[in-house]
């Protein structure tokens, strides 16, 4: 959890995989209004966004700038433009925002379509759904304000609603329950849309906003009329499932997953498609780079550890920018962070369980290889030190309400490791060890005298807000009786 695999298969590194702290973030533009219903960055190089009911636009420098009022205030938006304009849909009604004017209005037209879920653009159109229906309509040529009653198809393979559209290299891709259309522009006279001879794919979209775009590809979460739950990603028309055993007994255990949302951004050479599950609590994330999975998590404002804190993404300015589903707080991502805006990032790593035959294990030495020496040496020796119970410093001159600090660096920061005994369902007391302050890199992290047990699983936490990097583990193990 909140550590990402890096592989290297050239052989200079020590272990072919090693675990690295996802980054943190940092506070770009805080809106007044919230929560975060969407933001986008537009053609013109400007970043939009919806918050509550309002309409701004973000600068480069963060600061906001508010357009207009929407006629909704809670609820995802979807967005598009064409270059001049910017259609934002919210479920209720569409609004366009005219780049050149300045202005942000309702659509007036009597045939745009009530109830539009999501839109997008292709070829000088732009398509929005029809929420409950299998249908989407097109508007005017360049022209988000004209719509006509007749400017209108239906998605017929199957009799399931459109629940999301996306443009993919200039196909339009029409999610519904239990099956998925691809239409291409044809230049048809009366109609420009048509679909694709045998591109009707078995597979229907579980989550409406899970549907992105990476890695020359889309991903979402499926649906179809056996069951729901695995995450694929389109291989020519054809669903590739990428979700593990793993991850699809955990979202099996959801009670809700409709809401889940996705995003996708690439990250010092990873391609990473994030997929949220809010009345779940759960981030996911998949690496097309290396085809494996991890979990992002954050803390809320009264110490829980939730979700990741990312409401809606969109990369501009050169930042990779997240909204806060609880506030008006808009992130961007940073490697050098070691903190969510301040908060803490606890980044966990189990092991798998280690047995033997069901004898009894004597573990005399644990050693976790990652890289030491961490401490933060941007603060000299006369700087407040908060000293917690077990000895640990902690540099910060603001020590929080229960004893807790506000994370700015940490001059000795430490793992935490604990064990389960009973196959991974309780785990004892942390037993912590230093990381090493800065420039010691010769520490080494070591827990010895670990008992025995017939089945056990490790835990190991970091919290302080430093670069996490591990690469190897090793354990002397001895072999006993039953």
């Amino acid at each position: 959890m909140n550590l990402f695999p890096e592989v290297d298969n050239t052989g200079s590194s020590k272990s072919v995989v090693s675990l690295h702290g996802r980054p943190g973030l940092d506070l770009f533009s805080y809106l007044t209004i919230y929560p975060m219903r969407g933001q986008y960055s537009a053609s013109n190089g400007v970043l939009y966004a919806v918050a509550g009911g309002k309409f701004y636009s973000v600068a480069g420098d963060g600061t906001e700038t508010e357009k207009g009022t929407l006629q909704t205030s809670a609820g995802r938006v979807s967005f598009a433009d064409n270059g001049s304009e910017v259609l934002v849909v919210d479920g209720t009604t569409g609004y366009i925002f005219n780049i050149g004017g300045d202005t942000f209005t309702a659509i007036a037209d009597a045939d745009f379509p009530t109830t539009p879920d999501m839109c997008t653009f292709i070829d000088g159109y732009f398509i929005v759904n029809k929420r409950g229906t299998g249908t989407f309509y097109i508007s005017g040529l360049y022209d988000g304000t004209a719509w006509d009653a007749l400017d209108v198809a239906t998605a017929e393979a199957h009799p399931d609603n459109i629940l999301a559209v996306a443009n993919d290299h200039r196909e339009l891709w029409l999610f519904g329950d239990f099956s998925t259309e691809v239409w291409v522009n044809t230049g048809n006279a009366s109609f420009p849309f048509e679909r694709i001879n045998g591109a009707v794919i078995e597979e229907g979209i579980a989550a409406r906003w899970s549907v992105a775009q990476l890695d020359n590809s889309l991903f979402w979460l499926g649906k179809n009329k056996n069951g729901q739950g695995r995450v694929v990603r389109a291989n020519g028309y054809q669903p590739q499932v990428i979700s593990t055993r793993a991850i699809e007994e955990a979202i099996a255990g959801y009670s809700d997953i409709s809401d889940a949302w996705a995003c996708a951004l690439i990250w010092h050479g990873h391609a990473w498609y994030v997929l949220s599950f809010p009345t779940a609590d759960a981030t996911w994330v998949y690496d097309a780079t290396t085809g494996m999975w991890h979990e992002w998590s954050s803390r809320n404002a009264i110490g829980e550890f939730k979700r990741f804190i990312g409401n809606c993404y969109c990369f501009a300015y050169g930042k990779h920018l997240f909204g806060d589903y609880e506030d008006g707080d808009i992130y961007a991502f940073n490697s050098g962070t070691y903190t969510d805006n301040g908060e803490p990032i606890v980044r966990t790593r189990r092991t798998q369980h280690l047995s033997g035959d069901m004898k009894n294990l004597f573990m005399s030495r644990l050693q976790v290889d990652m890289e030491m020496g961490i401490g933060d040496s941007n603060y000299s020796s006369d700087t407040l030190i908060a000293y917690l119970a077990d000895g640990s410093e902690i540099a910060d001159g603001s020590i929080l309400a229960g004893g807790e600090f506000a994370p700015g660096g940490s001059v000795n920061p430490q793992a935490m490791l604990r064990w389960s005994d009973d196959g991974g369902h309780i785990f004892g007391n942390e037993h912590w060890v230093t990381l090493g302050k800065q420039g010691e890199y010769k520490k080494r992290a070591v827990w010895n005298r670990l008992g025995r047990s017939r089945d056990r699983v490790y835990e190991l936490n970091i919290t302080d807000p430093v670069k996490v990097t591990l690469i190897d583990a090793h354990a002397e193990i001895t072999g006993g009786r039953h």
